[in-house]
Parts: structure tokens; sequence; C-alpha cells
């Protein structure tokens, strides 16, 4: 796999982006905001820029209103060397703020749909007082924006891109973790059989909760749930469902296991539209997943 090695995105190449996402009354607001000068100077790089406002209208849209209030964990955004090559958005080399993120220069030249579900990811992050419980709920979340944008533009399963690629691998991780015989998926499924169907053994996990994306395990976390990450969570579950909890916690991972898949965003039918877009269903799953929602 390979990064994109086309020119950086242009001001239009990145209005043009968001033409292309949105509907005609969204698509104003967005490019309202997508040339508003206190955006410009907070996000100054176009494709940067175009992918935060991609998550508008989705399942990371209260992310984005933190982000646009002040109220998110960081308050710019921009293009820069980051600490460890496979960092996707992480704090800048040589760069102190404890406010800016920047996208890894590797992935510069990217779609913005590319680098918006890692964005999501970054705009409520505890940096490295994060502990597994959060940054698997988030890896959730970056998983569920990236579906999302699948189920409305398919063509994007096609970009060969290396960071398509990775936000596909973790799309397919969240999209097959599942109790046997049920069609709801969650970030946190104990029993399931695996999310590598017919994969190695030995590589296998039943869901995102048991990664072990950081050294904090999650029973041994005390930190609160930002309330933009607590709505971005209750968006992938049904209105009637409980609460999120406040903390990131293993009561949270209960809420997960319990809730989980059958929101307007994650769903029955945007999941199988991601599948298909990903190659994941066969006739009968995709027949049945349509009429279930």
């Amino acid at each position: 796999m390979r990064p994109a090695s086309t020119p950086p995105y242009t001001e239009e190449q990145g209005a043009a982006v968001l033409a292309e996402f949105f509907g005609h009354n969204d698509a104003e607001t967005v490019q309202k905001l997508f040339t508003n000068s206190d955006l410009l100077q907070r996000v100054p790089d176009p494709a940067v820029r175009a992918a935060l406002l991609l998550l508008s209208g989705g399942p990371a849209d209260s992310l984005l209103h933190a982000f646009l209030t002040g109220e998110a964990a960081i308050e710019h955004l921009g293009v820069g060397v980051v600490s460890g090559e496979g960092r996707v958005i992480g704090s800048e080399v040589g760069n102190a703020d404890p406010l800016r993120r920047v996208l890894n220069q590797r992935y510069k030249s990217e779609h913005p749909a590319a680098i918006a579900p890692s964005i999501a990811h970054a705009l409520c992050h505890h940096g490295d007082a994060a502990c597994n419980a959060e940054e698997a709920s988030l890896h959730g979340v970056l998983a569920a924006v990236h579906i999302w944008l699948l189920a409305s533009k398919p063509s994007l399963s096609t970009m060969p891109t290396e960071l398509f690629r990775r936000q596909a691998s973790l799309s397919i991780t969240l999209l097959n973790a599942r109790s046997p015989g049920s069609w709801l998926a969650s970030i946190r499924c104990e029993d399931g059989p695996g999310t590598i169907p017919d994969g190695n053994p030995a590589l296998q996990g039943p869901d995102l909760w048991s990664i072990p994306f950081s050294s904090t395990p999650s029973e041994d976390c005390n930190l609160k749930i930002p309330f933009a990450v607590q709505q971005a969570l209750a968006s992938l579950a049904s209105d009637t469902a409980d609460s999120v909890p406040e903390q990131y916690s293993e009561e949270l991972g209960c809420w997960l296991s319990k809730n989980l898949g059958q929101g307007r965003f994650f769903g029955a039918v945007p999941r199988a539209e991601a599948g298909l877009a990903l190659g994941l269903h066969n006739r009968g799953d995709t027949s049945a997943a349509s009429t279930t929602q």
C-alpha cells in the first residue's frame, strides 16, 4: 500500500469535494464554513478543512460542533511531522502546543474522505492519558464515520491508497463484531466468533474492545466521556437506548454490547450498504439486512 502521491488539494478541490457529498442546502452551509476566516486560520490546509466538514450531519457531527464552538480537546489542525510514522493525526514534532494536532504529512495528498474518520477520533481524545475503553470507543466512531461515508458513496471503497485501506480495515472489524446469529454489530461483542471470517485463529479478536490500543486497561480508567463523544455513541444506537455512561469504563462496554447496531447511522441499511461496498456480503446477507430496518 502507498499513500496518495498526487499534489495536495487546492481550495477549489476541497470545495468541490464538499459539493459532491452534500445536497444543495447542506452544501451551501458547509461551503460558507469552508471559507470562514476563523476556520481558515484554525485549519489552513484545504484537504484537512474539507475532511473536518465532511463530519457534518453524520455520526461525528457532535464532535465537529465541539471543535467549531471551541469545546473540543484541540483548537487547531494542520499538516506536519508526527511522532510515529504510522500515526494519522497526532501532536506535531517540535511544537509543544497542546491544542494543536496535525495530519501526518505522509497523508497530505489523501482524499478528504480518507482523512475525516481519523479527525473524528482526534477531536475529543485525551492524548497520552487515554485508556483502552476510550481508544476502542473512538476507533469505533472512526469506523462508523467511514461506514457512513461508504454508505453514501460506495465508490470510495475502490480507492487504492494506504489511508483508505487502513480505514477499511477498522470498518471491517466493526462490521464483523457480532454475536453468533445476530445482525447487530458493536464495538464490544465478547462472544463474537472473530472479526476476520476464515482468518488465522491466532490473529482473531471478537471486537474492537479487545484490541490493546492502550497500555491502560479499561478497568483502570477514570476519565469522563466528553458530551460530544456521548452524543456520537448515542447516534449509533436506537432512540430508545439508555443514556451513554459518563465515564470510560466497563459499564460503557456493557452499554455498547447492549445498544449498538440499531441507530440511523449504524443500523442494518447503512451497514449493508457499506458491507456491499467492502465486499463483505453474499446475496442472502444483503436481502436480509436490507429489510431489517
